[in-house]
């Protein structure tokens, strides 16, 4: 039995989305049938099918250009997604991972949709999660729409066959001839493409800093489950053996009070409805964050998880698209990534221990937290998380953003401050720049404002990103001492020293939720502008 395992998130936009207008593409890749001949075979993931389809383009690197943006796939055709992986090689001979089926190591054959249309690969740095822009490979069954998506891996082994994971915009830049390879896994279809291109320019602008107040605490490890074969445990009283099982040491953030979402990253598995997600706390209570199966073996929905999701208290929820959280439900189709309500299906609270309490009206406390994934079903498939998040109320500590520009020396320079300002000066924030050329003029500027706004590369060619919003206020110019060729200058600015001496800057007065977006600038004689950036800051007066 197939079963589509493909992330269905939004429609994509059928142009490139931040560097469309500065992308160049060098076209003439030759098209062909995929497979070549008959139709696909090989073992995955050892051995390769024997007739695979590929494609030489001779490649004269635009000037200026300093990544690749994109993988244009002119006419592609292929029933049964899954069965299919496209992959590039480089004149290298490296090869790197664009579109692969998923689901492989749990069995199935994939996603059942078919290729028919025009699609552009891009890094998973242009994914637009909310809005029209680049989404997740996927379809319902139908024919995946023509569009933009960023690259899928799906649960290929990296470095297996010499291919590799890689985001497109890491992928070095070279002139010379590159390869357009597509296997076709499966007998029994074929397909074809009319042609390809292969477009360069710059660096997709990192993210704007995030939109919601959760204050998330990280490093949830992952891992796959489960960990031993055979149907067991007995619905609802004994639970299955073998669960993912990861433990995390949380201390709760000063102000918060209560939990507000468990965040699972990298969540892979089909039939979604075999799955059990249970969240522990220090006490030991369980609180049952998904159930579905409902006692039946091999029932509950037949979609599969293969995303990031959100789980949020039963009763109330808001998704990072500023809308209801979802409710689950089985369409015949994938589980969307997103943000979803607690579901508890038919489970009898209390049984084996797991209640199903709201989220938010769980006892807090510091201590360890233990992610609990069952799988009533075992033996047919398999499951795996990349990591996992716990999320409390409350505005969180200032929260880096961006990405900090290359010196020429190799430097990365760090912003980051220890507490939020306060409006009433109550408390200090001091904003700290860390890694910065040795003996060098510098300044921290900021803004109060980036609605809307998108990080603007610094100049054509620069590593650096504009991250804050005009209008600007540019904070006391210093020198970042240490020495000169090395790393270790820095940048130390008072928040409250400032605005004593400065009543008139920018924002000020200052009143509690307001916003403020800062970043570093320092001088770079043999850098683009002569000068770089640093990452940026976002923070949040309190009172």
């Amino acid at each position: 039995m197939k079963l589509s395992i493909g992330v269905a998130c939004l429609a994509a936009s059928a142009a490139l989305l931040s560097q469309a207008a500065q992308a160049q593409c060098i076209t003439g890749g030759a098209g062909g049938a995929i497979p070549t001949s008959g139709t696909g075979d090989g073992t995955w993931p050892t051995t390769p099918p024997t007739s695979p389809f590929s494609s030489t383009l001779a490649v004269t690197v635009p000037s200026g250009a300093t990544v690749i943006n994109a993988v244009k796939l002119n006419g592609l055709s292929h029933t049964w997604i899954g069965d299919t992986q496209i992959f590039l090689e480089s004149p290298s001979g490296l090869k790197y991972n664009l579109a692969h089926r998923p689901g492989s190591a749990g069995g199935t054959l994939g996603d059942d949709g078919d290729y028919l249309g025009d699609y552009v690969i891009v890094d998973p740095l242009q994914f637009v999660p909310c809005g029209v822009g680049a989404g997740q490979i996927a379809t319902t069954g139908g024919i995946l729409a023509s569009g933009t998506y960023i690259q899928n891996f799906g649960d290929w082994p990296a470095g297996t066959l010499g291919i590799d994971n890689t985001p497109l915009e890491s992928i070095p830049v070279a002139s010379g001839n590159w390869t357009l390879w597509a296997y076709d896994w499966v007998g029994g279809d074929t397909g074809g493409l009319t042609s390809w291109e292969l477009c360069f320019g710059s660096p997709t602008p990192p993210p704007p800093p995030p939109s919601n107040n959760f204050n998330c605490i990280t490093g949830g490890a992952g891992g796959a489950w489960p960990a031993s074969g055979g149907t067991d445990g007995t619905w609802p009283t004994t639970l299955p053996t073998g669960e993912l099982a990861s433990t995390m040491a949380v201390t709760v953030p000063g102000g918060s009070t209560r939990i507000v979402a468990v965040k699972l990253n990298g969540l892979a598995h089909t039939w979604s409805g075999d799955n059990q997600i249970v969240l522990e706390t220090p006490s030991g209570a369980k609180i049952n964050l998904f159930q579905d199966t409902d006692g039946v073996f091999g029932g509950g929905c037949a979609d599969a998880f293969s995303g990031d999701y959100v789980f949020v208290d039963a009763n109330v929820g808001q998704s990072q698209c500023g809308g209801p959280a979802l409710t689950f439900g089985c369409a015949g189709g994938n589980v969307a990534p997103g943000t979803y309500y607690q579901y508890f299906g038919a489970w009898p609270t209390g049984s084996a221990g797991i209640d199903n309490t709201p989220l938010e009206s769980a006892p807090i406390a510091s201590g360890n937290y233990t992610l609990r994934i069952y799988d009533w079903y075992v033996g047919a498939d398999d499951g795996v998380l990349a990591n996992w998040e716990l999320c409390f109320d409350g505005v969180s500590g200032p929260v880096a953003y961006c990405t900090s520009g290359t010196s020429s020396n190799g430097c990365n320079p760090s912003i980051s401050a220890a507490a939020q300002p306060s409006a009433t000066l109550a408390t200090a924030c001091v904003l700290n720049v860390a890694g910065v050329d040795g003996q060098k003029n510098s300044l921290i500027f900021y803004g109060v404002n980036n609605a809307g706004f998108t990080p603007q590369q610094w100049g054509i060619g620069s590593t650096s990103f504009l991250c804050v919003k005009a209008p600007t206020q540019r904070m006391n110019s210093q020198n970042t001492g240490g020495t000169p060729g090395q790393c270790n200058g820095s940048v130390t600015q008072s928040w409250n020293g400032y605005l004593g001496a400065n009543p008139n800057a920018l924002g000020a007065p200052f009143s509690a939720g307001q916003k403020v977006y800062a970043q570093a600038w320092y001088r770079d004689p043999a850098a683009v502008k002569t000068t770089n950036l640093s990452d940026a800051l976002e923070l949040t007066v309190v009172p």
